[in-house]
């Protein structure tokens, strides 16, 4: 059996290249061979151009340039990870169809494939290309939003009704489905979390460091997850290591621009401390099994990391004004382990049962 998988393959955002490595891995574990569909977005991939800013307003537009720009010194070592993967041949919006026969099933996800405001509502992650509605599937596919805009719903329901399974990231995308469709899609865990502790170290390249170190992983504009990364560095003597650097605020640090994903997770693993407002930040936190700490109402804000922290138990580690949780206290893993496991065995079986 041969599987199609289109997601956000190709930009440099260490979340959206090592959760298409995992769904491709656990396909691989399944006996299915697969490609990722290297398909190119232009309004994700050249987020410079006039119609980025007339769709996204100034502010938003300049913050895509500035991201654009800051992920370019780790564009070799992105390259560099993506060896690891399998893909199919370059393709566009004006010759995607040429792979529309191409594969027994094709999957849209994960990640936020069904975002219109991420992807300029680009049709091919709802899978129009494909001849065959009966080969539709969708693995984790995020909406990352509350609602879809009433000018939208008519399509958005035209579009999800083609699928012969849908799989969704969060509670929130399958009440969307719901309300759009009239079904109730089941809700699954990130192709992060389908991979084990031991399969990231796998992968991980250790950067050695003298001292213990906290780790901020920071998206967005947050002066609270920068104090509050001041405050845990004065209580534990831990240096600090940026992904990228601050935003926000000035604080004594060493950024960290041009690692890969390989490096990335090495960091992850071996810190004593981690702070993060992405929502891969906090699974990989979880994974290696780290005390970390979540701003998740920052400028980046982000539901999809509340609702993960909620569902298995963690929303004390939610930065917060008053935060009282004490800075040093271990988590204790053992339940959450155990719950991580059964919820990875079931996702684990859905997708294989979709494949069947």
């Amino acid at each position: 059996m041969k599987v199609g998988i289109i997601t956000f393959h190709n930009y440099n955002n260490y979340g959206a290249i090592l959760q298409s490595y995992a769904l491709q891995k656990i396909l691989y574990n399944l006996g299915c061979e697969s490609e990722i569909i290297d398909y190119n977005c232009n309004y994700i991939s050249k987020p410079y151009r006039y119609i980025n800013l007339k769709q996204k307003g100034f502010f938003t537009y300049l913050f895509g340039v500035i991201g654009f720009i800051c992920y370019l010194p780790r564009k070799k070592r992105c390259n560099e990870f993506r060896k690891l993967m399998n893909y199919s041949i370059s393709v566009n919006n004006s010759n995607i169809n040429s792979l529309s026969n191409a594969y027994d099933y094709y999957i849209s996800g994960s990640d936020q494939v069904w975002n219109y405001k991420l992807t300029n509502f680009d049709k091919n992650y709802f899978l129009e290309f494909v001849n065959d509605n009966k080969k539709k599937l969708s693995y984790a596919a995020s909406f990352g939003l509350s609602n879809i805009q009433n000018q939208y719903r008519q399509e958005y329901a035209k579009l999800l009704s083609k699928f012969n399974k849908i799989l969704v990231r969060e509670k929130q995308g399958a009440n969307i489905v719901n309300d759009l469709i009239g079904q109730v899609p089941e809700v699954v865990l990130d192709p992060t979390l389908l991979l084990t502790q031991d399969d990231w170290i796998n992968v991980s390249s250790d950067i050695k460091r003298k001292k213990e170190y906290i780790l901020v992983y920071q998206l967005g504009f947050s002066k609270r997850l920068i104090n509050f990364t001041k405050k845990l560095s004065r209580e534990t003597s831990c240096e600090i290591l940026f992904i990228p650097f601050p935003l926000g605020k000035s604080i004594k640090c060493r950024p960290l621009i041009n690692i890969g994903p390989k490096e990335w997770l090495g960091l992850f693993k071996n810190a004593k401390y981690i702070v993060s407002d992405s929502f891969h930040g906090i699974i990989f936190s979880v994974l290696f099994n780290k005390n970390f700490f979540a701003e998740v109402s920052g400028q980046h804000k982000n539901s999809r990391a509340e609702n993960f922290l909620s569902q298995f138990g963690l929303k004390d580690r939610i930065i917060s004004n008053d935060y009282k949780v004490q800075l040093t206290q271990d988590i204790d893993y053992t339940v959450i382990n155990e719950r991580i496991n059964i919820a990875r065995e079931k996702s684990i079986e859905s997708l294989k049962n979709m494949l069947i």
